[in-house]
């Protein structure tokens, strides 16, 4: 049963789950109850949906990014490839900065994985929260 449905049920006197009559000295019975459920039970069958946000493609996500100031890729996740290029290049260079740069993302976000990888320690890790 829908909500709008169980309301007016329940305006009407009637419990939405048992179909039982509701008793006179149900909270539910009381005028004021009524007009509210009878009320609520009209919104929710007029009020619009709410459209659907349309996904946008990682093209998209990328340019969003860089208008907002974040690197291209954040919130991207990584391709096992990007990783093994990740961990080879922090064994050339070990800078986490020249890092982000390099693979679009933020310092932080090279750091996690980077620990996650087991290249770098938790304690490491800090320094980029």
């Amino acid at each position: 049963m829908k909500i709008s449905a169980m309301l007016k049920a329940l305006a009407n006197g009637v419990n939405p789950e048992t179909g039982e009559v509701l008793g006179a000295e149900s909270t539910a019975n009381k005028p004021e109850a009524i007009r509210m459920l009878f009320a609520l039970a009209e919104e929710l069958l007029v009020s619009p949906e709410k459209p659907k946000k349309s996904r946008l493609t990682p093209e998209e996500r990328q340019q969003r990014n860089l208008a907002e100031g974040r690197p291209a890729k954040s919130h991207f996740p990584w391709a096992e490839e990007e990783k093994q290029i990740l961990a080879e290049r922090f064994e050339q260079t070990g800078t986490i900065e020249t890092l982000g740069d390099e693979f679009e993302r933020s310092p932080r976000a090279v750091a996690i994985q980077l620990e996650k990888m087991g290249l770098i320690t938790a304690e490491q890790l800090l320094a980029y929260t």
